[in-house]
């Protein structure tokens, strides 16, 4: 078996490898979510609505992408938005928001989950999260929680979440 065809099979699906190149002209925001589809579909409407998308499998990914940023201040590596789902391998959306809380530019955060109890929105937001939106959500309120937190800097909640499960 070549080592493309157990890095593929390693890997998942067809197209599922790395993404960590921004793709698109507006503000910087990192997407982090280990569902292929759903991970493809809001890379696909954040970028129609103008955003630069840095895509991530798990996050693993993500903090390798964010290493240089949050280690050693890159600016180029700090996103304005990071969206992540929650659970996912290697590190959670928690541990996500835990790590980009280190920098000094501190970037908003939000979360995505299909297990939203309110125990989970409760420590979402003592870490610091901006938004948790619970699966199954609509893709418009997604984006209208991306523009509401930029247009207000990152500096706060600019949207309520959606009801815990």
């Amino acid at each position: 078996m070549s080592q493309a065809s157990r890095h593929s099979k390693r890997r998942g699906r067809k197209g599922e490898g790395k993404r960590l190149v921004p793709t698109g002209p507006g503000a910087k925001i990192l997407l982090v979510e280990d569902d292929f589809e759903l991970r493809s579909i809001l890379a696909g409407a954040l970028r129609r609505d103008g955003y630069a998308v840095v895509e991530a499998a798990h996050g693993d990914e993500a903090l390798e992408w964010l290493g240089p940023g949050v280690l050693d201040g890159a600016a180029e590596r700090l996103p304005a938005l990071v969206v992540s789902d929650i659970r996912m391998p290697y590190f959670s959306g928690l541990e996500i928001l835990q790590c980009v809380q280190l920098t000094r530019r501190k970037v908003p955060v939000i979360l995505i989950t299909g297990f939203g109890d309110s125990d989970t929105h409760a420590l979402a937001h003592a870490l610091g999260a901006s938004c948790v939106l619970d699966k199954p959500f609509d893709v418009e309120d997604l984006l209208g929680a991306v523009r509401g937190i930029l247009a207000s800097g990152g500096s706060h909640r600019a949207v309520e979440d959606t009801p815990g499960g």
